[in-house]
C-alpha cells in the first residue's frame, strides 16, 4: 500500500525509504536505500547502517524519485565514498549482530 502512495504522488518517497529500512534492519536485513544512519560510540560520527548492493543504491534511489547518496549525507556533513562504506560493510555488520539472510 504504501508504495502504491508514493507511485499515485499520495505520500512522500523518503518516507517510504525510512519505513522500509527500519523494517528491514529491524529484521536483520540491509536496508535498500540507505536512509538509516546511526551514530558509532568509539569513533565519534555517524556511518550508514548495513546497505544492500551499495554500488547501486543511486539506481534505487532514482528509481524511488530520491537524490543521490551523496546528496542525501551532504546534510550531515558526510561524504559518500562506496569503496570505502564496502570495505566496512563486514564490520558494521558484525559490530551491530546483524546477520543479513
Amino acid at each position: 500500500m504504501p508504495r502504491t502512495a508514493v507511485k499515485e504522488k499520495k505520500a512522500f518517497p523518503a518516507k517510504l525509504a525510512l519505513m522500509e529500512a527500519r523494517v528491514a534492519l529491524a529484521e536483520g536485513r540491509r536496508q535498500v536505500y540507505g536512509s538509516q544512519l546511526s551514530s558509532d560510540p568509539k569513533a565519534g560520527g555517524l556511518y550508514v547502517r548495513p546497505l544492500e548492493d551499495p554500488d547501486h543504491v543511486d539506481e534505487r534511489r532514482a528509481a524511488l524519485g530520491l537524490g543521490t547518496m551523496a546528496g542525501y549525507l551532504q546534510h550531515w556533513n558526510l561524504a559518500w565514498d562506496v569503496e570505502a562504506y564496502k570495505k566496512q560493510l563486514t564490520s558494521l555488520e558484525t559490530s551491530m549482530s546483524i546477520i543479513i539472510q
